[in-house]
C-alpha cells in the first residue's frame, strides 16, 4: 500500500503546481507530469501483488526486495528490510532476473480478458468461419479469430484478396502461423475477384464491417493478396487511410479500375509493401520495376515457383515485418504494449532460425537491435547480430542476395513486357547458372538458377 500511496501522492504533487505557476505552458506541463505519475500508479497498483524475492546483480550481489515498477531500461525495487528503494538498470541483472520480468511484463501488456465471442458475429477464436454476411446484406467474408482473441483489446487486422474470391479453399490457412505469432484477424473477401467490376466495392465493405464490429486497432490494418487480388489490395491502401502496409503476392503495384484503366498504385509515403513475387512468375518484371519505385525498406523477396500464392513461411515473415513497421510508425499510447509483445516475440523466434537459416536470424536481429520496444529482447538481438556477422553462411547469403538483385535489375528491371520473359534466353540462363554455383547449400542458389528461365 505505502507505493500506492506514494504513486497517488505524485499525482498530487504535479497538480497541485498548477496553482504555482501561470501560464498554458505550464499547465501542459503539469498535465504531463500528472499523466506520467498517473502511469507510474498504474504500474505500481499492478506490481503490488508480487511477493518480495531475490534479485541478483550480474557481478553476483543480491538484495531481497519486491517490485514496484518497471521502467523502459529501469527496474524499481523496495527492500524488504525498509530500506531506500533501490532503481537498478536492467542489463544489470541476471538472466533469470530479466526473464521473471519479461514474464510479469508480458501479463502487463496483455492487460485484462475480455469476451472471446462477438454479439452477433458468427465467430470463434482459432478456427476460420464464413461466409459472414456485411451488415449492408450484399457483400460477404471469411473470418479468423487468433486463438488468445478477447474483446478486451485492439487488434490487428489483415484484408485479403483472391483471384478466385472467397471460397478460401486454404488460402486463410496459409496466413494463420502468422496471425497467430502477431495476434491478427484475417478477412478474405468472398465477392471480390478478377474480372468482378465490383470488386473494390466487396473489399472495401468488409474493411469497413470488420472494422465496425470488431475491436481493430487502428494504424494496423493491412492489405494483401495475389495476382489480381494483390492489385485489389494495393488499390484498398490508396483508399484505406487505415491501411499501413501491403503484402503484394504475384503482382506489380499496377491497379485497374472499372474501366480496365491500368495505372500505377497511389500509395502514401507512410504505407510499407512488401512483395513476394514467383521465381518464374510472368509478373516477376513488374514487380521489379514497381519496386524500385519504392522506399528501401520496403523488400521484394523472390520463392523458388510461377504465378501462384507463396508458401506460409514466406507469407509469414512478411507478416512480421510489415507489422513491426507499423509498431515502430505507430504514435497510439495502445502501440507501447504491443511493440515490447513484438519485440519478446520476434526475438523468440529470430533464436529458432539461427540452425537452420542463420541468414534469416541475421536479418531479424539487425531489424530488431533497434526497435523501440523490449530493452531485454533488444539486447538480446545485437548480441545475436554481431555473433552472426562472421558466421560464414551468412556472409555467403548476404553475398548471394546481392547477385539476386543485381540480376534481377539486369534482366528485370524494364517496361512491363510478359511476352518477353517467356522466352528462353540461353545467356541469360548461363549466366544463372554460374552465379548459382557460387552458393552451393543455399536456398539463393535454386532462387539464382530458376530466375534464368523463363515465366
Amino acid at each position: 500500500m505505502n507505493s500506492i500511496l506514494l504513486a497517488m501522492q505524485m499525482i498530487h504533487r504535479s497538480v497541485m503546481e498548477v496553482f504555482f505557476r501561470g501560464g498554458r505552458t505550464d499547465w501542459m506541463k503539469c498535465i504531463a507530469s500528472a499523466v506520467a505519475a498517473a502511469s507510474f500508479a498504474t504500474a505500481t497498483m499492478a506490481a503490488e501483488p508480487h511477493p518480495p524475492r531475490v534479485w541478483t546483480s550480474t557481478t553476483g550481489t543480491t538484495v531481497e526486495a519486491r517490485l514496484v515498477e518497471i521502467g523502459e531500461s529501469t527496474v524499481t525495487l523496495a527492500r524488504k528490510d525498509g530500506g531506500a528503494p533501490l532503481k537498478v538498470r536492467l542489463d544489470q541483472l541476471s538472466e533469470a532476473d530479466q526473464a521473471y520480468l519479461g514474464e510479469v511484463q508480458k501479463k502487463l501488456d496483455e492487460g485484462p480478458i475480455g469476451a472471446t465471442s462477438i454479439a452477433g458475429l458468427d465467430a470463434a477464436p482459432g478456427e476460420i468461419r464464413g461466409p459472414i454476411t456485411c451488415k449492408d446484406g450484399k457483400w460477404s467474408y471469411h473470418l479468423y479469430l487468433p486463438k488468445d482473441f478477447h474483446d478486451g483489446r485492439k487488434w490487428p487486422v489483415w484484408f485479403i484478396m483472391s483471384p478466385g474470391g472467397g471460397d478460401h479453399g486454404g488460402i486463410l490457412q496459409r496466413y494463420v502461423s502468422g496471425a497467430e505469432r502477431l495476434g491478427c484477424i484475417l478477412a478474405l473477401s468472398v465477392e471480390s475477384k478478377n474480372d468482378f467490376a465490383d470488386s473494390d466495392l466487396a473489399m472495401q465493405a468488409m474493411a469497413d464491417d470488420i472494422t465496425a464490429r470488431l475491436p481493430v486497432l487502428d494504424g494496423m490494418c493491412f492489405s494483401s493478396g495475389s495476382s489480381g487480388g494483390s492489385r485489389m489490395a494495393y488499390l484498398l491502401a490508396e483508399r484505406n487511410k487505415s491501411i499501413a502496409g501491403v503484402l503484394a503476392s504475384a503482382s506489380g503495384s499496377g491497379v485497374y479500375l472499372k474501366e480496365k484503366d491500368f495505372r500505377d498504385v497511389q500509395l502514401r509515403k507512410s504505407v510499407k509493401v512488401y512483395s513476394l513475387i514467383g521465381t518464374n512468375c510472368f509478373n516477376r518484371s513488374e514487380a521489379v520495376t514497381s519496386h524500385e519505385k519504392l522506399p528501401a525498406d520496403c523488400r521484394l523477396r523472390f520463392f523458388p515457383g510461377g504465378h501462384d500464392w507463396a508458401d506460409s513461411p514466406y507469407i509469414e515473415e512478411a507478416m512480421a515485418r510489415l507489422h513491426g513497421a507499423a509498431l515502430m510508425a505507430g504514435k497510439s499510447p495502445e502501440m507501447l504494449p504491443l511493440r515490447r509483445i513484438y519485440s519478446r516475440t520476434m526475438a523468440a523466434w529470430m533464436k529458432e532460425m539461427v540452425a537452420e537459416q542463420p541468414w534469416e536470424a541475421a536479418y531479424w536481429a539487425d531489424f530488431l537491435k533497434d526497435f523501440p520496444g523490449d530493452p531485454v529482447a533488444a539486447k538480446q538481438a545485437s548480441g545475436m547480430f554481431l555473433e552472426l556477422a562472421s558466421n560464414p553462411q551468412v556472409e555467403l547469403a548476404r553475398d548471394a542476395e546481392k547477385d539476386i538483385r543485381r540480376f534481377y535489375l539486369k534482366h528485370y528491371n524494364r517496361n512491363i513486357n510478359m511476352e518477353e520473359g517467356k522466352k528462353p534466353d540461353s545467356e541469360r540462363a548461363t549466366e544463372a547458372k554460374k552465379l548459382a554455383a557460387k552458393y552451393p547449400g543455399l536456398p539463393h542458389a535454386e532462387i539464382l538458377e530458376r530466375l534464368g528461365d523463363p515465366s
